[in-house]
């Protein structure tokens, strides 16, 4: 009797690490929920057991609100940070630290950050932004992205690639984590931020665009990009081009240019794959879901200013030549716009974003029917 106890809890234990092996996440997976808003993930950060909005951005240094000033039991460092935004633009932060940070079960200790008033991400959001969730706070995990199911699974264990996936080694910038990899677009090499504070697909500054680009392309003029510590204006342009990564190509892609911002890679990209992070391996797993590259939109967008409701953004297509940057809008389907709040606003947001078809009116009195498209169909 003993003897066949013996062999039974044996083989109990050999079924046991058989079952680790094969599910290794399943013991330290952790599973955390997002918003996906304006191409940022937006995800619940405890501190102090009360819930806070931060954006899960790969590309930045961990930021919190100035407004959390005093009640993260934070201590000051004696290093002097120089942070540099997605459009290139530099300013010197104290630094921080604090062990208050919990996101679902994990916690995190003496992570490093710096105050800010970023205020104007509310707005942008409709809804209170504490904070940026930066790379140095994923360091040592890897960090799942799926977009279908809007989670993130973090687990400390490096997962294998696939036939149907593509592994991407990646390069870290000292202190903050942020990675980069290294891209082939119609030939030519380049090194971005892999970004998931960014809405775009790539994004290259003018000098990197100008060696890639043609005749055929999509322009847009007002309010380009906001970020930390800048506002960029102008006008960029939007092309189609065939991308390849680790000698796989991955075919064609958005393109778009700035002349302010630093190279990089964002989530409208992303968006078409499950996405692993590995900052234990240092490799990015792209995961294909079949998804084709889209850009749906109206051909503009609108902001708040100065209680007016305003075109900051537009595609320059004869389509839209009766409007523009600049115009202000007194109706937008039912909705009185002719004196604008931020409740009116985010009315207005979450209806161009769930919509459609769009009717407004201008300042003039004249109604313009706009439908929501994806514009790459004018690339053809």
């Amino acid at each position: 009797m003993k003897q066949s106890l013996f062999f039974l809890m044996m083989r109990y234990k050999i079924f046991y690490a058989f079952v680790l092996l094969l599910f290794p996440l399943f013991f330290y997976a952790t599973t955390i929920p997002f918003e996906y808003i304006d191409g940022k993930i937006i995800i619940n950060v405890d501190i102090k057991n009360k819930k806070h909005n931060f954006i899960f951005d790969t590309g930045a240094l961990t930021i919190i609100s100035s407004e959390l000033k005093g009640s993260l039991n934070e201590k000051k460092s004696t290093i002097i940070f120089e942070a540099t935004d997605a459009n290139n633009s530099k300013s010197t932060m104290d630094l921080f630290s604090t062990n208050e940070l919990k996101v679902s079960d994990l916690k995190f200790k003496n992570v490093d950050f710096s105050f800010a008033d970023i205020s104007w991400m509310d707005s942008r959001a409709c809804k209170k932004i504490s904070g940026i969730f930066g790379a140095n706070m994923m360091n040592n995990k890897v960090w799942r992205i799926d977009f279908k199911a809007k989670k993130i699974i973090v687990s400390d264990k490096s997962t294998e690639n696939s036939a149907q996936s593509v592994s991407i080694s990646f390069s870290e910038e000292n202190f903050t984590h942020v990675p980069t990899i290294n891209v082939t677009i119609r030939k030519r090499n380049f090194n971005v931020f892999f970004d998931t504070g960014a809405g775009s697909g790539f994004t290259l500054d003018s000098n990197s665009y100008n060696l890639i680009r043609d005749n055929n392309f999509l322009t847009f003029e007002g309010l380009l990009s906001q970020s930390l510590n800048s506002v960029s204006k102008g006008e960029k342009q939007l092309d189609m081009m065939e991308v390849e990564i680790n000698n796989t190509v991955l075919g064609n892609q958005v393109i778009d240019n700035s002349n302010d911002s630093r190279n990089l890679v964002g989530t409208r990209f992303m968006e078409n794959y499950i996405v692993d992070l590995d900052f234990i391996s240092k490799k990015i797993i792209l995961n294909t879901t079949g998804k084709i590259p889209e850009y749906n939109s109206f051909g503009i967008s609108f902001a708040p200013a100065e209680n007016h409701l305003v075109i900051v953004n537009q595609l320059k297509i004869p389509q839209l030549s009766e409007l523009n940057v600049g115009d202000k809008i007194i109706k937008v389907n039912n909705i009185d716009a002719s004196k604008m709040s931020l409740e009116n606003f985010c009315e207005i947001k979450k209806m161009m974003d769930n919509g459609q078809i769009m009717t407004i009116q201008n300042e003039s009195g004249k109604e313009f029917r706009l439908e929501k498209k994806n514009i790459l169909q004018y690339l053809n």
